[in-house]
C-alpha cells in the first residue's frame, strides 16, 4: 500500500507541474494541439511496456466502455484543463482540480453506495470552504474577468469528468491490469484530439514555435505517460478516494512553480485556500483508526 501512496503522491506533483507548463505554452499551441501532442508522446512511453505486458486482453464488450472513458479523460478533460489554464491562473485551476478525490467519493457513493464516514464529510466541508475562499477573493477583487470565471468553470467540469472516470475505471483495472487498459483508453482519445486541433487551429504556426516550447511539450508528454501509469497503479491498489487524495499536492506544486517561473504573486486568500484544500485531503488520506 505504501508503494501505491508514493505513486499517487508523484502523480499529484506531476499534475501541478504539467498545469503550469501547459499554461506557459497553450497560448502558442492551442488547447487541442497541446492535448494531442501531450498524449501522443505519452503513448510512446506506454506502448513498449504495454506490448510486453502479460495478462488477458480486453474483451469485446469491455472495449467500448474503456474507449469512452479514455475519450472523456484524455480528450474532453484535458481540453477543458488546457482552456482553463489559458483563461485563469494555473494555481487557481490546480486548486479547483484538487477537489477531485472528494467528488470521486460522491460518485462512488452514488454508483456503488460506498459509505461516507464522518471524517470524509468533514474533509468535504473543509475543501468546499477552501474553494469558496478562492472564489470569494476573486469576486472581492472586482469579480475577475469573464475569461477567468470561464476558466474556473472549465476546471470544475474537468474535475467532475475525472471523478466519474476514477470511479468507473476500477473494475476494469482489477480485471485486466494497468498495462492492458491504459493504451486502449489513450488511443481512443487521439481521434477526438485530432478533430479538436483541426477545428481550433494553432495561434502560432508550428514552424515558429521556439525550442523552449518544444522542450516543454516533450516534458509534459513524457511526464504524463509516467504519471498516468503511476496513477492507474495507485487506483488499482488503493481506494479511489484515497488514491486521488494525493492530487492535493498539485495546487502546492502549481503555486510554487507559478511564483518561480510565471511571475504569480502569493496572496493571503490563495495561501489560505490552498491550505484548506490540502488539509482536507490529508484528512481524507489518513488511514482509519482500528
Amino acid at each position: 500500500m505504501n508503494g501505491a501512496y508514493l505513486a499517487a503522491a508523484a502523480t499529484g506533483v506531476q499534475v501541478g507541474a504539467a498545469l503550469v507548463a501547459s499554461a506557459a505554452v497553450v497560448g502558442e499551441t492551442g488547447s487541442g494541439m497541446l492535448g494531442l501532442l501531450r498524449y501522443g508522446v505519452a503513448l510512446l512511453v506506454i506502448a513498449p511496456m504495454a506490448w510486453r505486458a502479460g495478462g488477458p486482453a480486453l474483451s469485446r464488450r469491455d472495449l467500448l466502455p474503456v474507449a469512452l472513458m479514455g475519450m472523456a479523460q484524455f480528450g474532453v478533460l484535458i481540453a477543458l484543463l488546457n482552456l482553463a489554464v489559458q483563461w485563469a491562473p494555473a494555481a487557481h485551476v490546480a486548486l479547483v482540480f484538487a477537489t477531485l478525490p472528494l467528488l470521486t467519493l460522491g460518485v462512488a457513493w452514488l454508483l456503488e453506495r460506498q459509505p461516507v464516514g464522518a471524517r470524509a464529510l468533514l474533509a468535504i466541508g473543509v475543501s468546499v470552504a477552501g474553494v469558496g475562499v478562492l472564489l470569494g477573493a476573486q469576486a472581492g477583487a472586482g469579480g475577475g474577468s469573464r475569461q477567468a470565471w470561464a476558466g474556473l468553470g472549465c476546471a470544475a467540469l474537468a474535475t467532475v469528468i475525472g471523478a466519474v472516470c476514477s470511479a468507473l475505471y476500477r473494475p476494469y483495472l482489477r480485471r485486466y491490469g494497468v498495462m492492458r487498459v491504459s493504451p486502449v483508453a489513450m488511443v481512443a482519445a487521439l481521434p477526438l484530439l485530432v478533430l479538436l486541433a483541426a477545428v481550433e487551429g494553432t495561434p502560432v504556426p508550428v514552424g515558429q514555435w521556439p525550442l523552449s516550447t518544444l522542450a516543454l511539450i516533450l516534458a509534459i508528454g513524457l511526464s504524463s505517460g509516467v504519471g498516468y501509469l503511476l496513477w492507474l497503479y495507485a487506483l488499482q491498489v488503493a481506494p479511489a478516494g484515497v488514491a486521488t487524495a494525493f492530487l492535493g499536492l498539485s495546487p502546492v506544486t502549481a503555486l510554487l512553480l507559478s511564483v518561480l517561473f510565471l511571475g504569480a504573486s502569493l496572496t493571503p486568500p490563495l495561501l489560505l485556500a490552498c491550505a484548506l484544500v490540502v488539509g482536507s485531503l490529508v484528512l481524507l488520506a489518513r488511514p482509519a483508526a482500528p
